[in-house]
């Protein structure tokens, strides 16, 4: 029979989580999780400790790593800056866009080349000042004068202007498609920001739902309602407190304790189980997230096309995701998930013909011909356990190859440095992840656009053919036209093997009874949510 400290013990949820011949059953996880008391789980340091009834607790495999929007780029980071934070703009159940600082519906001139939004006059900030033209300026500026990750999203702006307190006016270049998701960026105030840039990190001040109690980098953030929120309808919930859970067998043995409500995202080892053993259920959306192994082609073997080819021969990525993935997502054959692939109607079906299937003979050859035989590639992760279990299939096919392969884990903010620095000591190819929105842009810019090589693109590749239909799809409103520019330019990236796409994954929660009226949004940064339109989220929260 599993001890307990066994199921509190990293090494056993390592070898759990990384056998790809382990099959979790019902078995296992009632023998080990519900014949022991909850007092011996008490002993468990990751599930430890006691919190108001009026605390709802998640625990998540993506930790927060700055609460700053400005330079946020993590979905860890991006989830609790939502509830800290507002928008000029948000986004309703599903994906369509709705006032929130916004007085109203921005007002389009000049063929949409400007745009003019209005502020609701009785939005303040946590500090009780109010929300002025100044910060929403300053907001969109800041990201392109820092060249934070998040400037993709507002280098289509040629400026913006404060009109009066009240009244921000946005100029583009070229009418840009996307400029609907670009207004949902958070507003943060601009004087409180420039005072202390470091602690504004850690301690924000925002005008959402929620203000900070306290943040413990990659561990913990402990989030109160704010009562003076003008939104409608406000929260019910008094606190959220987001921690860090390593392994996704902890994350369930919190929900089976009452430690955790909730936890996110919910692995496909234990999704048949929390019924069972955690009296929870599973709430899952299609999203906008896929994973996908990334290249280094500034620096070492990596930039030697033939052995990217080599590489992708190297494993059986069906397999990988069926194992790995299913139920909570699906293979993909493009750096777009499925659903967007085929609401744009882009030739699915022939990128599927490009992907390799794994032979190790052909790759072995590859490697020779490109004086790589005895070469150790370097492949970087971050702790997410599905990362580092498509980073452990890769390597394990490069060693059926007779190629070195060393998997090199790191946290997400080290990751989140090192896979962007296009050094070879970091990385020759590293498992990346991308969180969009229905848009195209919103997947391919930022991830391959040499404007963002060295920021949120890890790839550094410059095909100028690429670059141009990339650009160009931005600056056109043409369906058809935007179409053609993106199968282009998906064509070379996978031809070129820039990248080979992974899988796309639901966004998903688990949450105990006791929390009503959950739902997941399928922009994985919008989650959680707790007050949207006629919804609001109560629960009976206690925690012992």
């Amino acid at each position: 029979m599993t001890r307990i400290a066994d199921l509190c013990d990293p090494p056993y949820m390592r070898r759990i989580l990384n056998d790809r011949s382990y099959r979790t059953t019902r078995r296992d996880l009632l023998v080990g999780l519900g014949s022991v008391s909850m007092g011996v789980f008490a002993g468990c340091s990751s599930i430890q400790g006691s919190e108001s009834n009026s605390t709802l607790r998640v625990g998540t495999l993506r930790p927060p790593v700055t609460l700053d929007p400005i330079t946020a780029q993590s979905i860890g980071s991006e989830q609790v800056v939502s509830c800290l934070f507002d928008g000029l703009y948000t986004y309703d159940e599903d994906v369509n866009v709705v006032p929130a600082i916004a007085a109203g519906e921005p007002r389009f001139e000049d063929d949409r080349r400007k745009v003019v939004v209005e502020l609701d006059g009785r939005a303040q900030f946590q500090n009780a000042r109010d929300v002025l033209a100044e910060d929403v300026v300053y907001s969109f500026e800041a990201p392109l004068e820092e060249d934070a990750p998040t400037a993709w999203q507002v280098d289509p702006f040629e400026t913006i202007e404060a009109v009066d307190e009240r009244t921000v006016r946005f100029t583009l270049a070229e009418p840009y498609p996307g400029i609907d998701h670009a207004l949902t960026r958070p507003i943060v105030p601009r004087q409180e920001r420039e005072d202390n840039k470091e602690a504004f990190a850690t301690k924000p001040v925002g005008a959402g739902p929620f203000e900070i109690g306290s943040f413990s980098k990659q561990t913990k953030a402990t989030l109160r309602r704010w009562d003076d929120y003008r939104g409608e309808p406000a929260p019910e919930i008094e606190r959220i407190t987001v921690a860090y859970v390593e392994f996704p067998m902890t994350q369930l043995s919190s929900l089976r304790t009452g430690r955790n409500d909730a936890i996110e995202p919910v692995s496909p080892r234990i999704v048949d189980h929390v019924s069972d053993v955690a009296n929870a259920s599973v709430k899952r959306r299609e999203g906008y997230t896929s994973f996908y192994f990334g290249f280094n082609l500034n620096d070492g073997p990596t930039t030697d096309s033939r052995v990217r080819e080599a590489i992708s021969y190297c494993i059986d990525l069906d397999r990988a995701v069926s194992e790995f993935v299913e139920p909570m997502g699906q293979r993909q054959y493009s750096p777009l998930p499925p659903h967007v692939a085929r609401e744009w109607e882009l030739p699915t079906d022939e990128w599927a013909d490009l992907a390799n299937a794994k032979n190790p003979e052909r790759a072995r050859q590859l490697f020779r011909e490109a004086d790589e035989a005895n070469g150790q590639l370097r492949i970087l992760t971050t702790k997410d356990p599905k990362h580092k279990e498509f980073a452990e299939a890769l390597a394990g096919g490069l060693r059926d190859a007779s190629h070195g392969a060393l998997v090199i884990s790191k946290s997400e903010s080290t990751f989140l440095k090192r896979y962007v620095s296009g050094s070879e000591r970091d990385y020759s190819v590293f498992i990346g992840e991308i969180s969009g929105t229905p848009d195209p842009d919103s997947h391919l810019y930022p991830t391959f656009h040499e404007n963002r090589t060295g920021v949120t693109n890890g790839t550094f590749y410059r095909k100028d053919a690429v670059m141009k239909r990339l650009e160009s799809a931005r600056e056109t409103r043409d369906r058809e036209r935007r179409r053609q520019l993106y199968e282009e330019a998906i064509t070379r990236l996978l031809e070129d093997r820039v990248c080979l796409p992974i899988c796309s994954f639901e966004n998903s929660f688990a949450v105990t009874e006791g929390v009503r009226n959950f739902r997941v949004h399928p922009i994985a940064r919008a989650n959680p949510r707790f007050a949207v339109d006629n919804n609001v989220v109560t629960g009976d929260l206690v925690h012992e």
